[in-house]
């Protein structure tokens, strides 16, 4: 969401000639952003059960114990009989802090040191819910609805720290509406689809260094002489949009044996058109740069493509009291190659580099039943980032590689009534970051991160 500052040369010493014609570059998109670490590589949401929290998700793409089945593999609804209701709330506590390593101003303006904190910890406790219904509509049709948030985010940096200028606050938020019907071929095959509905919304915000803006518009000389100073005439930016997206999601289920299971599943990308309003804050010494119709309160658009991924996974009992899963995961991560924002000002495109690379998750998972009532399990996973190099490493996405280790339990309340509860801990390599703001200051350092979950839930068949 920072703003991106071209170089314009001199054209005046004078104030009259002090209004740029766009001297600015614009804004990122607004899903230039990352909560610190979120619970997925990228900023995506793997929380949609805490069945499957805990073995680390290695049984996503073969669960039949509970409604989550509807997202992670629509083929795998096939098996249930008459209904099921599954309801889960997630904590999640994200931790992200930075270290300078000297971050600096803009190189052709002496490159002194940036001024300000390391920011605090950027992570913000958040609950997230989702809620899944199956219902067998007859011998070989059933019909399933989720409501979830496959993507999502929220963070914030101390207003004055060292990479204000690149990131303040980032919230993002998705629900996603998703009906689904599978079709029992056999009594070993279903295949299942789905439709989504996708609403996205979010607000960011970062400062915006007027002074080494003016700089680099007119020079030191006309700048100076109105407090026009690096660093010390910073304004605001505030941008929130919205939008909805279609899309679907397809499954295969297998299961060549009572003791074990198959699964396949797909689900589409989604493009999102966020439409919304940049609101800034300009101090008063800085107000004559609005002139050109620059830094302006105005209506934006910025095109986004959430990634498509496919999952495959197996479930094999051992022993009646031992099984193990795994689920490998491929994401699209490598769609989001630039991040744009549009302005219906006078102001030029936004546009950020990230080329972002496809990823691979790998979970594995034991499951042990000691009685008809009680499971434990235990998961760990690798899940790889995105983000190629510390250049294309903002701090809205000071994403890195990470490591999952969860256990979990389930209890039978009664036959139709089951409890689950979970907890996983995130390990994540310290990511190095050296990102380049948009008047050529860069962000060099390193973050320390860590996740902790906790997550219950119910379950009711009828």
């Amino acid at each position: 969401m920072e703003l991106s500052v071209g170089n314009k040369a001199r054209t005046s010493q004078h104030a009259d000639m002090f209004a740029p014609r766009p001297i600015i570059g614009g804004l990122c998109c607004l899903l230039s952003c990352h909560s610190g670490p979120t619970l997925s590589a990228g900023f995506a949401i793997m929380e949609q059960s805490t069945k499957e929290l805990g073995h680390a998700f290695s049984g996503a793409s073969t669960n039949i114990d509970d409604g989550s089945m509807v997202f992670f593999n629509p083929g795998a609804m096939g098996p249930v009989r008459g209904g099921l209701v599954s309801v889960s709330g997630y904590l999640i506590e994200p931790s992200a802090t930075f270290k300078d390593g000297g971050s600096q101003l803009n190189p052709s303006l002496g490159g002194a040191p940036l001024q300000g904190g390391d920011g605090g910890d950027a992570g913000s406790i958040t609950l997230i819910p989702s809620v899944h219904y199956v219902q067998e509509l007859t011998d070989r049709l059933v019909f399933g609805l989720g409501v979830n948030a496959p993507f999502g985010l929220h963070n914030s940096y101390q207003s004055d720290w060292k990479g204000r200028y690149q990131a303040i606050g980032s919230e993002l938020m998705t629900v996603n509406i998703n009906p689904a019907l599978a079709l029992r071929i056999t009594d070993a095959i279903s295949v299942g689809a789905g439709f989504n509905i996708q609403y996205l919304r979010a607000t960011l915000t970062n400062a915006i260094d007027f002074g080494t803006i003016c700089f680099q518009a007119l020079g030191p000389v006309s700048c100076a002489s109105r407090g026009l100073l690096p660093q010390q005439a910073d304004g605001q930016v505030a941008l929130k949009g919205d939008s909805f997206a279609l899309g679907y999601n397809l499954g295969i289920f297998y299961t060549p044996h009572p003791n074990t299971r198959l699964g396949v599943s797909y689900r589409s990308k989604m493009d999102q058109d966020v439409e919304g309003n940049a609101d800034f804050t300009v101090p008063p010494a800085a107000t004559p740069l609005t002139r050109g119709n620059a830094f302006v309160d105005t209506r934006i658009r910025s095109p986004v493509t959430l990634p498509d991924s496919v999952s495959f996974g197996f479930y094999q009992r051992l022993h009646p009291q031992w099984a193990i899963t795994g689920n490998a995961l491929w994401t699209h991560w490598s769609l989001i190659r630039e991040l744009r924002t549009q302005f219906a000002s006078s102001q030029a495109d936004s546009v950020q580099r990230l080329d972002w690379r496809d990823t691979w998750r790998f979970a594995a998972g034991v499951s042990y039943f000691p009685d008809p009532s009680w499971t434990l399990r235990v998961g760990l996973a690798y899940d790889q980032t995105p983000v190629p190099n510390p250049q294309r490493r903002t701090p809205r996405i000071p994403d890195n590689d990470r490591i999952w280790l969860t256990a979990g339990i389930s209890y039978k309340l009664f036959d139709h009534i089951a409890l689950h509860g979970a907890y996983a801990h995130l390990f994540l390599a310290d990511p190095r970051i050296n990102s380049q703001g948009p008047t050529g200051d860069r962000l060099i350092g390193q973050f320390s991160e860590q996740i902790d979950i906790v997550s219950l839930q119910l379950d009711w068949r009828f």
